[in-house]
């Protein structure tokens, strides 16, 4: 199909479709593609569709290409939007994200005309620059771009090679949060992980991570480390301070703390600044990584909060999950350094591993219950394409390449009974264990001191308390608020 070829007089108009309508944390791939887009080219019609009916949206702001990134679990979802896109407005749609990346062969070409694969900035630059000049996308163009997928002109599916990664990372800008509804959706009054109410902005300062975790995908689609410089890092607290006047940051890096001079850096950067003395800090460490030097300078920082992989207590467990790149005596180590140190300690947990035993899950409850722990989240194991534990599972035939295959029902935050791939205990007694762990995870979380968690309230904060979104949710989660209340001084 080919489109109206767009003369250069043309405004042309691209959308980028967020498919998450419930998560409070905004999507930052998108406003990076958006942003890049912007600096290294001559499109400035740029939109981000998100918390509202796509459809109609699109038919409001009649975007000339329409974008959509998906997750695994979104996957379905992706592929009926674009077919009513198609069918609707027909205008073309690129499909892009960590599912597509990671299963190619999925590449619906009769839905989308175009994937990309892997890191998306350039390639989205280039994708609308050929469509600028040709209003479509002709296979011999697409042939000259790196990282993509199409059909060619004997309607087969056709890869190209893969993409160089963008290096130095700092040569993309900071996120275009201008496109989002940060106001509206995402600086609302939350408590997140601080333990105490505040409106939190969110930040991404590298990506990539040096591990190989069975269960983790983010090596397959980043490929390796790369982190923004201590200034670019810097610059953006600055930014979301001045903007925004937010109380603190959650940072979103896989390991933040995975170069300890650039830690080093940042904490002298933000003393400089005295921003340390303005917003709080929650990040993502590695106990094989937490040492006495790394938690002074996250002391200078103003990081309140640090949040483990912790994943079990058992180091048979732990060594199918991690590789033996990490022990229990580390973790326990790292949480009780972290709480010499004063911060507040999260870890999470992954119960489901193939030879797990009852003996391996009372450990895991051994250290949930440590007592340098302040919060737990706990989750089942969960096949993600193209990782070692997924080629476990769909040996062992509990997922499916198929693209047909419903990847939603394995992907519930909650407990999926249909999906146990541990072998030497019941489905009966699993279940039971999980629901145990999970409830002791739930009092470590419910255990925080109402005089604590509001202390921090102020004059600013009442516009959002006072907000009908606001109200709606408490109403909306009243039964949790409720139960939230009674635990408090469990």
């Amino acid at each position: 199909m080919r489109w109206k070829k767009l003369q250069k007089c043309d405004l042309m108009k691209l959308a980028l479709v967020n498919l998450n309508m419930t998560v409070p944390d905004p999507p930052l791939g998108l406003a990076y593609l958006a942003s890049y887009v912007r600096k290294y080219s001559d499109l400035n019609k740029i939109v981000i569709i998100d918390k509202e009916d796509q459809i109609k949206a699109i038919k409001r702001e009649k975007p000339d290409v329409v974008g959509i990134g998906s997750m695994t679990y979104e996957f379905a979802q992706a592929k009926s939007l674009a077919q009513e896109i198609k069918e609707t407005f027909d205008i073309p749609a690129i499909l892009g994200g960590h599912h597509i990346t990671l299963m190619p062969q999925h590449f619906p070409n009769n839905i989308f005309d175009v994937a990309i694969v892997g890191e998306g900035e350039r390639t989205l630059t280039e994708l609308m620059q050929i469509f600028e000049k040709y209003g479509s996308f002709p296979a011999k163009e697409l042939r000259k771009v790196k990282g993509v997928i199409f059909k060619n002109d004997r309607s087969a599916n056709e890869q190209t090679p893969v993409r160089e990664l963008i290096e130095p990372l700092d040569e993309i800008p900071f996120p275009a949060r201008d496109l989002l509804k940060m106001r509206d959706y995402y600086l609302t009054l939350r408590k997140a992980t601080f333990g105490k109410f505040g409106i939190y902005g969110q930040m991404i300062t590298s990506r990539g991570c040096p591990y190989k975790c069975t269960f983790c995908s983010t090596t397959l689609f980043w490929r390796r480390p790369r982190l923004h410089s201590a200034e670019r890092v810097v610059g953006e607290m600055s930014y979301l301070y001045e903007k925004y006047r937010v109380d603190g940051i959650l940072l979103f890096d896989d390991l933040f703390i995975i170069d300890k001079k650039r830690v080093a850096e940042i904490a002298r950067l933000m003393g400089e600044e005295k921003l340390n003395e303005k917003i709080k800090l929650y990040i993502y460490g590695r106990s094989n990584m937490i040492n006495e030097e790394v938690l002074k300078n996250l002391k200078k920082m103003n990081v309140v909060t640090i949040e483990f992989g912790l994943e079990s207590g058992s180091d048979k467990t732990l060594n199918f999950f991690k590789k033996g790149s990490v022990t229990v005596a580390d973790n326990r180590n790292a949480l009780k350094l972290s709480k010499r140190y004063g911060f507040k300690t999260y870890g999470s947990f992954i119960v489901g591993a193939p030879d797990e035993t009852e003996e391996d899950f009372k450990k895991t409850l051994s250290l949930i219950k440590d007592k340098n722990l302040d919060g737990a989240h706990v989750y089942q194991l969960t096949p993600y394409p193209g990782t070692e534990v997924w080629d476990y599972a769909k040996k062992a035939g509990f997922v499916s390449d198929d693209p047909n295959f419903d990847f939603k029902k394995i992907y519930l935050f909650d407990f999926k009974p249909d999906f146990i791939m541990t072998k030497n205990v019941s489905k009966e007694d699993f279940t039971k264990w999980y629901n145990f762990l999970q409830g002791e995870a739930e009092k470590k979380l419910l255990k925080i001191n109402l005089k604590e968690a509001f202390s921090e309230i102020k004059p600013k904060h009442l516009r959002y308390i006072l907000t009908p979104r606001f109200v709606k949710k408490i109403l909306l989660n009243w039964k949790n608020n409720i139960r939230y209340l009674k635990h408090l001084y469990v």
